[in-house]
């Protein structure tokens, strides 16, 4: 069974911690500093950085986005309600990379950014960007000191290996806000794969031919046509779905090949081959959705289909992302980038309540769909862009 620890959920590019927009450095020579942030993001994202690091580096080219960078010319630190730093005049002319990283309370890195600039008596201002990046923050037995960004021992811990001290890195656990359904296949024998998601009613799935699947350590091969499926109504999902008019189907999958058609289903909660309240498929060598919305002639059915790009859909392992916003808006990601989107307008009111999940084919046992399955997920609420992001960086 993976680790999928809770810990606070972090969103990557937040709005700037300083007075207005930046923030200029206290007088003492050196111009004045600036940092931005990404202006694609949510206000959500944008509120929990709580420190800046900023460096001069002798390119942007030599350090990795995320990591404190060392040697560096020179160093300083802003504190949303302390004091406000400066490179100062001792910093020689000459050109570099201004380099930042942001932090959260946790210590993590939530924004990290580089821009080269170049220093000399008409120097102005210095300015850089920060874009999305999530990295680790202190473990439960550590503290996060906000005056230096590093993670200590905490009443009762030993200090031990959790956590990054805010030094970037792979995120380690997967966005579980929000989450209903989660399938990891790591059962490795049996016919049953179990709901980890940990909300009730839980919905497991039932492998119909056991003979036609392959355990692997941590996935399921499906080898020839079979159904894995819930036994009864996937309750819960409709529910939810319907109480906030919003979903997103997640899959890590990688297909046997793709020529697959019909689509064929990855997962669906559907009457029969047409009628169905979702799915989540495979069209060729691209990924197809189809989402039941009220007030459209085709509603029952979920079309129109909607593909990513062709050749999306390869025999190497993806990760396949889904999202239905309330106001209609659909976005399909694949391996963390946004592909494709469209808008569907209508709610969630015709869903039925009573057809089952199935996964790899649909409810008549048509529409097979072959190869490994790594992890299906499935959350009642539109994951934002950063988060599907952070998903994919996590990994199966």
């Amino acid at each position: 069974m993976r680790n999928h620890g809770r810990i606070p959920l972090l969103f990557g590019v937040l709005w700037a911690v300083f007075v207005g927009v930046g923030c200029s450095s206290s007088g003492g020579g050196g111009p004045p500093v600036e940092v931005f942030f990404d202006s694609g993001l949510a206000r959500a994202e944008r509120d929990s950085a709580v420190r800046v690091e900023l460096y001069l580096v002798e390119s942007c080219g030599s350090i990795a986005l995320g990591d404190r960078p060392v040697p560096a010319f020179a160093s300083t630190s802003v504190v949303r309600d302390g004091e406000r730093g400066s490179f100062g005049s001792s910093v020689p002319d000459g050109s570099f990379g201004l380099y930042g990283i942001a932090q959260d309370a946790n210590c993590a890195v939530v924004a990290a950014g580089c821009a080269p600039v170049a220093l000399d008596e008409t120097t102005s201002r210095l300015a850089v960007t920060l874009s999305s990046l999530i990295g680790e923050g202190c473990s439960g037995e550590q503290t996060c000191s906000i005056t230096a960004g590093t993670c200590s021992a905490g009443s009762g811990g030993s200090g031990g290996a959790g956590g990054t001290g805010g030094a970037g890195g792979q995120p380690s656990t997967r966005v579980d806000a929000g989450l209903i359904l989660l399938y990891e296949f790591d059962e490795g024998s049996g016919t049953t794969v179990a709901d980890r998601s940990g909300v009730s009613p839980s919905h497991d799935l039932t492998i119909a031919n056991p003979d036609r699947v392959t355990w692997a350590t941590d996935y399921l091969s499906v080898d020839s046509g079979t159904s894995l499926s819930t036994d009864g109504a996937a309750t819960k999902v409709v529910s939810s779905a319907q109480a906030s008019g919003e979903l997103t189907m997640e899959a890590w999958v990688k297909p046997a090949s793709s020529t697959q058609s019909g689509p064929a289903r990855i997962m669906s909660m559907a009457l029969d081959t047409e009628v169905c309240n979702f799915f989540l498929g495979q069209q060729s060598d691209a990924y197809a959705v189809r989402f039941r919305a009220s007030g459209r002639d085709d509603s029952e059915t979920g079309r129109p289909t909607v593909l990513t790009t062709p050749g999306t859909a390869t025999t190497l392992l993806t990760h396949v992302v889904y999202t239905r916003a309330a106001d209609g808006s659909e976005v399909l990601y694949v391996d963390g980038e946004q592909d494709v989107s469209f808008t569907r307008s209508g709610g969630l009111n015709q869903w039925n309540l009573s057809y089952p999940l199935f996964v790899a084919s649909g409810r008549t046992g048509g529409q097979t769909w072959i190869g490994e399955l790594h992890l299906i997920a499935v959350y009642d609420r539109a994951l934002e862009a950063g988060e599907v992001r952070r998903n994919f960086a996590v990994g199966p």
